[in-house]
Parts: structure tokens; C-alpha cells; sequence
């Protein structure tokens, strides 16, 4: 019965539990050995128990040693399974990688692993290769050398190391039910030939047991050998693939070795032909020889006299050169000579037209004003004189710009038509379907020459027809066609029409006139743009002027020599602007001014109910913005792109409202806003200033309704646009006037208000702060006297507290400001514009320009109180002004415009005068210079050297300098400008501009230069 358990114990997996089966036997067989009756013989009993535990034991241990020899065998049998196996799958050429994938799924699989890395030795480093179980993320070593951690230390000592209790840190493995980590490592070197060929490292989730290491160490030269033969086959593959390229290499080496061979052996045959040739030529070469010789001496002799020739031609030109200078040089100072005496002229002619004082009979008026025609006519003939003048000495300068050819002609025909109308002649404009949109020539130029050709035709057209065709010629080329019905030209005089100062009709008793600069001029210009004018005419049927030129200028194209120009023509290219798309062609007239048009715009689409708004910008893009910003609140937009055009945009069209740019590529921006508030046909229109620069106190005390500093957000503009709209929509203008005495209160509501003006009066600044806190208006006029408090302390509340609406301020006062005063007052003028009149008719004059009333709409007796105070420009009165001018005609000029205006003048006749003149207003302050007005041509010393001394004064850094200059040859401006120049007039003056330049340029009352 005991040896039941004991045979049972034999089908055990461990040789310990026969041994434990035999001692429990044992124990039980002691214990029923005494817990049994006694029997007969107790002696026998024992014997037996001793027989059997003997024999227990001796069966115990042959089951001990037969369960080890079994499990030994199951342990060989499932490693040389786990060997064979593994062989089986390493079987073939598989590349390193594969062999790598299939050690590391076939030893994880069969060891019960659940992550693995396969390393493979190159050179003396370690590279991985192949991973099982391990997340495409993991941060596990992509290679290690001899020195990194266990992997190295494995590799030198050549055994498996077994890490048990892995910390926390390394890789982790999961599926989709969740993610654990190996708390077991092996690493085990991969050697044959006692050399390390592959690494590999084991994770396991339980413990590692012996069978792991033993079947590793079975599996190591196995998989090292295998790994060893891949790289072999590695290597061997890109063996031959380096030999097969060779080959290919070798092979078209060959084949170009023997195309090679080939023709050399035909050049060989073509060396010995030609050598043939040559012995036959050698003989002819030294019948040559001698003729060589002959010619040499020949050719010498020639080129000496061709060294001579152009020695000579140098000098020629040398000469020609100096005298071109000489004759530039000689018409420019012609030219101021002439504009010097014109300019005192045309400006008395225009006072006296103006009769400003209205002592002149209508006669004596029209005599004046036939004067200044005189003058200008003249001023014409001085310019046309001057442009050959620039032509023959090569000082013209070309400026490629890309225009718009519909608009060119439009607005040539727009300048040209009034005239043809004048003289009753049908006037015609067109443009061929073939013609470009576009191109690229000096627009200034081309239509200097179009109207010298137009206006010729109509000048020698008595009846017919004018008419300017535009087609594409058959080479490419643009052709402008002006073409007419008048008198004709005889073959004969075809030629001479083009020579300077030449006409078909040179007698005593011609009957039209002209100095026969205008066709020489035109065929100058017409080459300078790379083109020609030709001439078809018979006499009594008409003629036909064609201009050719090329639709796109290249500045290689222009010719450095046209006719007899110097070859110095200087080509500046001009950034395109955006073209906009072609508008429908017209052919309606319109008496607009022929400037250059920036964007489309609404002028030509103009209603007589429609609210126009100006846009003054030469800027296309922030042009065309505000453009559609204005068409979005209903307004049609006008725009310009200088402050000539916008003046007279303004004066033209007449609109609601205007946007103004101050920096403009002729005139300050402030100069346009000051002409247009001293001009009583548009000073009523509100003007709204965006500026790249800070300009607010200028603007604002000139008339502008608001100042925005560039760059300006859309919401803004569109508030200033909207505000503009609301202004015009607003009828009743109101005035708040603060003053404390009460007959002087009902004086001012009986001078201001009228049917569109509502006077509201206060007498005391707590009333006013009331009135200001719960309503608005558009001006208010202040007496600096009030009962409880000063109009100081007034204004500075206004100033600093948001809760009071901001008009603007004129301050009242019959008596003169102190300097104190005045700079006390300019404190408040960032946020209020304040104004000093000291008389009722300037108060009118103040409060008409702040309400934008249009003055032939005020009541007659307001027209003349403010007429009566325009006489005498409050912005000029009592300010000093040096006039610097050798020419005592232009100095009684000058004297006749500014002094009616209340200034105070100094003359100095040339540089050093007017150098003494400042030195001496800086050590007297009662006799301080406001501003200087600066001629350039002067004896002893110019005008722009004494600009620059006066700049080397420190005190003189802010005087304000304007250059007068009659000479106007290229470059006069910007010289002036370098001098230290703060802006530039050319002789002869105009008037208005003169005294706009002048105000704008003044500095304001209290100002420290």
C-alpha cells in the first residue's frame, strides 16, 4: 500500500517528490507502528516495518534519479527543438533584417517573451535592427558601443546577463486590453569565432528560468554564424553590384574608346589631304608674302594718318562740347534775363486785373488783363527756347512710366477740344480695336508733341475738321495720326517745317504767327522716345502729322545721338501704378484740366444732384481704397494726385467734401488747404487731412474739419466719411457765444446769426461748461474776461475732461495778446482750434470759414464786412518778411502783393545782405524775420550759398526759407532743397501760390523758431 504513492510519484515533473513521498511512507508506518493493537509478535512486526522503509527508500531514490534523467531529457528534447527549429526558419539567404525579425519572433514566441531587440555588429559598434513587442514611439537605443551599460558589458564578457526587478523607466509593452512593462531582462551575445556578432535582449513579464540561458547559449553561434554569413552576402551583393556598374562603365568606355579610334583614323586621312593642300598653299603663301609686305607699309602709312584724323575729330569735339555748355549755359541765363522783368509783370498785370480795390474802369481792366495774356504767350515762347535748349545740350531726362493709352488721348482731346470749338471745327478723337491698352513711354513728352501737333492743325484750319487717330502700324510700332483740312504744305517746305525757328510761311505778311519751335521740338522728342514724324500734306487739302513709336520703350532703344543732341540723355524709370480696367471709350467733351488721372474715378459720370467728395492722394492703393470707401456712404468720388490738379479739381467740380494728403509730390498738401479757405468759391467745403506725418496744428488751424496720423484703420476712415455725410445733411449751424457783458452779447447774436446760423449766448463759464456738457456745436466764440473764472481756465477744462463736447474756439478780444498770453493759448490747441479776431468783420470771417458757410449765400451786408476783412490777412498781419532780390522791379512787385496783407518787409539785394540782415534780427527780437524769401541768381554771393550759411546758424535751423528762381534748368529744385531750402517757386509768380507757400510756411504767433 505504501508503495502505491511512491509508484505514482515516478510520473512527477520534480525529483524531489519521491524522496517526499518516501519520508511520509516513513513517517506513517513509525506512527502505526505504536498506534496499533500490540500483536502476538512485536518483534516481527518491526522487522517488517523496517523491511518496507528500506525498501521505500531504495524505490525513492530510483525514482529520484528516474524523474531527473526525464526531466533532463524533456529539457534536451524542447532545446534542440527550439534549435532545430530556429535553424529550419534561418535556412536560405535571408537579408540581415529578416534574419533579424525571424530570431527575434521565433525566440520570444518559444521562451514565452513579451518584448525583444535584435543588435547587429558594424565595425566596432552595435546597430538595431529588428524589435518585437516594442511601440513604434519607444525611446529605446537605436545603437550602443563596448562602453554603454549591460549591452556593452555583455559583448566583453561574452556571457548572459539576467536582469531581475527591471525599475521603473524602461519600455513598456500592451495590447489593446492595457500596457505593463518587463520586470525581467536577459541580454545575451551572439559569438562564433570567439567574436560577438549580434546582441540579443529578452523582456519578460515573470521570472526567467534556466532553460532560457541554456537554450541561448545553444542558439548563439547558430544565429552569430547566420548573422555573419548575411553580411557576407551583404557585402558580396554590393560587390558585384559596384562590379556590374564597373562593367557598364568599362563597356562605354569601350565603345567610346572605338568611335574614338574612328576618328582618329579619319582625321589621320584628313591630316595627310591636308597636307597635301598645304604644300600647294606653302607656294602660294610666299608669292604673298612679298604683297604683304607692300600693303603693310601702306597700312602704316594709313594708320598714321588716321592717328592724326582722330586727333583732329577729338578736338573738334572737345570743342563742340564747350561750346554746347556755352550756348546751355548762355539760353539758361537768357532765360532768367527774361523771366526776371516778366514776373514783375505778369504780377502787376494780375493786380491790377484783379482791382482789388475796384478803382479801375472796365477798360482799364480788360488792358491788364490783355498784359497778362502778353505775358504768358511770352512765357511760352521762353519755355519752348529753354526745351531746345535742354535737347542740344543733352540735359533732358526720360521718365518711362506705364500709361493707359484710352486715358492719354481722352485727356489730350479733353485739353484740345475747347479750341477746335473756338474756331468752330469738328474735332474727333479714336483709338483702332488693334491698339494695346497700355504702353511705355515719357508721358510728358508724348503729349507735349500730341498738342503741338493738335494745336498747329487747328491754328492753320480755318473750316473742316481736326481730327488725332490712333492704330497699330504694320511693324508693331504705335502710329498717332494728327490729321486736319486746313491751309496744307508744299512739298518743298515739308522739310524746312521741322528746322528750329523755320516756318512754310516766313514772309513779313504772313498770316499766322509762331515761332517755329514747336515742330523741331516734337521731332527731337519723337526720337528721344525711339520713334519718328512723318509728314503727308498737300497744299489746300490739309496734312497729316504721323508720330511712330514703340508701344513698349527699352531705355537701350533710345538713341544716344537724335539729329544734333548731345549724347547725354538721362532715362529714369517710374514704378508702374495699377492700370485699372479700360472704361468705356467717350467722346464727350469736357473742360476738365488734362492732368494725369491716378485711378478711374466718377468725374466724368458727374450729376447735378450728386454729392461729390475729393480725394487728394498720390498714393494708388490707399487711392483706390478710399475710393470704394466713398462709394459704400453714396458719395461719387474725384480724385488727385497733386496739389495743382486738386485745386483745381476743386474749384472745377466743386464738391461736398474733401480727403487731403499732405506729402504731394509738387506742393505741401497745407498749401492746397490754405488756397482753397482763402478762395470764396470753395471755402466752405470741409476738409478732412490724413497725413503720414504730424501736421494736426497746421491743418487745423488753416480750416481742416479733422486731422488722422497714417496708418489709419477702415472703421476710422469710414467714421470720418460718415461724419463728413451728417455735416452735410445738417442745415442749421450753431455758435455758442461765451461773453459777459450784455450789450456786447446781443451785438455779436445780431452780427452772426442769420437764417442757417443759431446764436446761443452765456455769460459766465459755468453756463458754458452746462451747455457744453448736454449739447454740441459747431464753433464757439470766447471773451477771455469772465466773471467766474478766466477764459484760461475755461479752455483748460475743455481740454483735460471728456465730459464737454470740443468745437472749435475763437477767442474775441479787442486788445493785442501778449507773447504770455499767446503761449498760454497755444497749450490748449492739441484738442481745441483757437483762433484770435479782433474785430467784428474778422469774427465773421472766422465763424463763416469754422460753419463751411459758401459766402454768396450769406446776406450782402455779411459778404462786405467779411470781404472788408480779407483785405488784410490776419495770418500776415505785422509778421516780417526779408525779401532777398536784385531786381528792383521784381522787389516793387513783390512789395505791391504782401503789403496790402500787413506785412512788415526788409529787402537785401544779394546774399550778404541778407546774411547781415539775419545776424542782426537774431541780436534784436523786435526785429525778428518770420521768413525769408530767397532768389537764386544774385551778385557777390547766389542764393543758395547764402542758404547754406544761413543753415550753419543754429537759430536759423526752423527759419523758413522759400527760393524764387527764374533760371529753371533741370535740377534747380533739388539743389534749393539740398541748400536748405523749405520750398521752391519759378519765376514769373503765381500770386496765389506765392501766398499760399507763404502762409502755410509761416510760423504760428508765439512759435520760437
Amino acid at each position: 500500500m505504501y508503495l502505491i504513492p511512491l509508484a505514482l510519484s515516478l510520473l512527477a515533473s520534480r525529483p524531489q517528490i519521491p524522496l517526499a513521498v518516501a519520508a511520509v511512507s516513513t513517517l506513517l508506518m513509525g506512527v502505526t507502528l505504536f498506534s496499533d493493537e500490540p500483536g502476538d509478535n512485536m518483534q516481527l512486526a518491526q522487522v517488517n516495518r523496517a523491511c518496507g522503509i528500506f525498501t521505500i527508500w531504495i524505490m525513492a531514490g530510483v525514482a529520484f534519479y528516474f524523474v531527473k534523467n526525464k526531466i533532463a531529457i524533456e529539457l534536451e528534447r524542447w532545446i534542440q527543438k527550439g534549435q532545430t527549429s530556429l535553424n529550419k526558419m534561418m535556412v536560405g539567404d535571408p537579408q540581415l533584417g529578416n534574419l533579424g525579425d525571424i530570431v527575434l519572433k521565433h525566440l520570444t514566441e518559444y521562451l514565452g517573451g513579451q518584448a525583444s531587440l535584435f543588435y547587429s555588429r558594424e565595425g566596432s559598434d552595435f546597430r538595431r535592427i529588428a524589435s518585437y513587442g516594442v511601440p513604434a514611439d519607444s525611446n529605446v537605443r537605436k545603437e550602443f558601443t563596448l562602453d554603454d551599460g549591460l549591452l556593452g558589458r555583455a559583448v566583453k564578457d561574452s556571457r548572459i546577463f539576467v536582469v531581475s526587478n527591471v525599475p521603473d523607466g524602461y519600455v513598456t509593452v500592451g495590447s489593446g486590453l492595457g500596457e505593463g512593462k518587463p520586470r525581467n531582462l536577459v541580454i545575451c551575445p551572439m559569438r562564433a569565432d570567439n567574436i560577438t556578432y549580434a546582441v540579443l535582449e529578452l523582456g519578460f513579464l515573470g521570472p526567467v528560468d534556466h532553460r532560457t540561458e541554456l537554450l541561448l547559449e545553444r542558439v548563439s553561434e547558430s544565429v552569430a554564424t547566420a548573422v555573419r554569413s548575411a553580411n557576407y552576402r551583404a557585402h558580396l551583393q554590393a560587390l558585384l553590384e559596384e562590379t556590374q556598374r564597373q562593367s557598364e562603365e568599362l563597356q562605354a568606355q569601350s565603345e567610346e574608346l572605338r568611335v574614338a579610334n574612328e576618328e582618329l583614323e579619319e582625321q589621320g586621312n584628313a591630316l595627310k589631304e591636308t597636307a597635301a593642300r598645304l604644300e600647294l598653299q606653302q607656294a602660294e603663301l610666299e608669292q604673298t608674302n612679298s604683297q604683304l609686305e607692300e600693303q603693310t607699309q601702306l597700312l602704316e602709312t594709313q594708320r598714321d594718318n588716321l592717328a592724326n584724323n582722330q586727333r583732329s575729330l577729338e578736338h573738334q569735339a572737345n570743342e563742340l562740347e564747350q561750346a554746347s555748355r556755352y550756348k546751355s549755359e548762355f539760353l539758361a541765363n537768357m532765360s532768367h534775363e527774361l523771366r526776371t522783368p516778366l514776373n514783375s509783370s505778369l504780377i502787376l498785370a494780375k493786380l491790377l486785373a484783379d482791382n482789388p480795390k475796384g478803382n479801375l474802369t472796365e477798360e482799364q481792366v480788360k488792358f491788364a488783363k490783355t498784359i497778362q495774356s502778353s505775358g504768358n504767350d511770352l512765357l511760352n515762347l521762353i519755355s519752348d527756347i529753354l526745351d531746345l535748349s535742354k535737347i542740344e545740350a543733352g540735359q533732358m531726362e526720360i521718365r518711362l512710366e506705364e500709361m493707359r493709352l484710352g486715358q492719354l488721348i481722352e485727356e489730350v482731346s479733353r485739353t484740345m477740344r475747347p479750341l477746335a470749338e473756338q474756331k468752330s471745327l469738328s474735332f474727333e478723337a479714336t483709338i483702332a480695336g488693334n491698339c494695346p491698352a497700355t504702353l511705355t513711354t515719357d508721358r510728358q513728352r508724348l503729349e507735349q508733341i500730341l498738342k503741338n501737333l493738335l494745336s498747329n492743325a487747328i491754328k492753320f484750319t480755318e473750316k473742316g475738321e481736326v481730327k488725332l487717330e490712333v492704330t497699330q502700324a504694320s511693324d508693331g510700332r504705335l502710329a498717332l495720326v494728327v490729321s486736319d483740312t486746313g491751309i496744307g504744305i508744299s512739298p518743298e517746305q515739308q522739310q524746312v517745317v521741322f528746322e528750329a525757328f523755320r516756318q512754310a510761311d516766313s514772309s513779313a505778311h504772313r498770316k499766322h504767327g509762331g515761332t517755329g519751335l514747336g515742330l523741331s521740338i516734337s521731332k527731337e522728342f519723337a526720337h528721344l522716345l525711339g520713334g519718328e514724324l512723318r509728314l503727308q500734306s498737300e497744299p489746300g487739302k490739309g496734312s497729316a502729322f504721323t508720330l511712330l513709336i514703340p508701344v513698349e520703350l527699352d531705355p537701350a532703344d533710345i538713341p544716344n545721338n537724335a539729329g544734333n543732341i548731345a549724347p547725354k540723355v538721362k532715362v529714369t524709370t517710374v514704378e508702374p501704378l495699377p492700370i485699372p480696367p479700360e472704361p468705356a471709350p467717350t467722346t464727350s467733351p469736357s473742360s476738365g484740366a488734362s492732368e494725369r488721372r491716378l485711378i478711374d474715378d466718377d468725374r466724368d459720370d458727374l450729376t447735378d444732384d450728386s454729392r461729390v467728395i475729393l480725394v487728394v492722394e498720390d498714393d494708388a492703393n490707399f487711392a483706390r481704397i478710399l475710393y470704394d470707401m466713398a462709394r459704400d456712404v453714396r458719395f461719387q468720388c474725384v480724385v488727385a494726385s497733386t496739389a495743382q490738379e486738386a485745386y483745381n479739381a476743386a474749384i472745377e467740380y466743386r464738391p461736398s467734401a474733401v480727403i487731403l494728403d499732405i506729402g504731394l509730390p509738387d506742393h505741401s498738401g497745407l498749401s492746397v488747404l490754405d488756397r482753397l479757405k482763402n478762395d470764396a468759391r470753395v471755402r466752405h467745403i470741409p476738409v478732412h487731412v490724413i497725413s503720414g506725418s504730424e501736421y494736426a496744428d497746421s491743418a487745423l488751424s488753416l480750416g481742416a474739419v479733422g486731422f488722422m496720423l497714417k496708418p489709419v484703420k477702415r472703421e476710422e476712415i469710414m467714421n470720418v466719411l460718415k461724419g463728413l455725410e451728417s455735416r452735410l445733411d445738417q442745415r442749421m449751424r450753431r455758435v455758442l457765444v461765451v461773453e459777459d457783458d450784455e450789450v456786447q452779447l446781443d451785438s455779436l447774436h445780431a452780427l452772426l446769426g442769420s437764417r442757417d446760423v443759431e446764436t446761443v449766448g452765456v455769460r459766465s463759464a459755468a453756463a458754458c461748461l452746462e451747455k457744453l456738457r448736454g449739447e454740441t456745436f459747431d464753433c464757439m466764440v470766447l471773451d477771455l474776461t469772465l466773471p467766474d473764472a478766466s477764459g484760461y481756465s475755461l479752455l483748460e477744462t475743455l481740454s483735460q475732461e471728456e465730459a464737454y463736447s470740443f468745437p472749435p474756439v475763437i477767442v474775441y478780444t479787442g486788445r493785442a495778446l501778449t507773447l504770455e498770453e499767446e503761449q498760454r493759448l497755444l497749450k490748449y490747441s492739441k484738442s481745441i482750434i483757437i483762433k484770435g479776431a479782433k474785430s467784428p468783420e474778422r469774427l465773421l470771417d472766422e465763424v463763416t470759414l469754422f460753419l463751411h458757410q459758401v459766402v454768396a449765400e450769406l446776406p450782402p451786408e455779411q459778404q462786405k464786412m467779411i470781404e472788408k476783412a480779407r483785405s488784410r490777412d490776419a495770418a500776415l498781419e505785422n509778421r516780417h518778411i526779408l525779401i532777398v532780390e536784385d531786381d528792383v522791379r521784381n522787389v516793387f512787385a513783390l512789395t505791391s502783393i504782401l503789403e496790402p496783407c500787413g506785412v512788415v518787409l526788409q529787402v537785401a539785394r544779394n546774399g550778404l545782405e541778407a546774411i547781415a540782415a539775419i545776424d542782426k534780427s537774431l541780436e534784436d527780437p523786435t526785429q525778428k524775420i518770420d521768413l525769408v524769401l530767397m532768389d537764386v541768381m544774385m551778385p557777390e554771393m547766389d542764393g543758395i550759398a547764402a542758404t547754406k550759411e544761413i543753415r550753419k546758424r543754429p537759430k536759423c535751423n526752423r527759419l523758413p526759407i522759400l527760393m524764387l528762381t527764374a533760371k529753371a534748368m533741370q535740377d534747380d529744385q533739388q539743389n534749393c532743397l539740398d541748400a536748405g531750402a523749405n520750398d521752391y517757386l519759378a519765376k514769373p509768380l503765381d500770386v496765389d501760390k506765392l501766398l499760399s507757400l507763404i502762409r502755410v510756411w509761416m510760423p504760428r504767433q508765439g512759435t520760437v523758431l
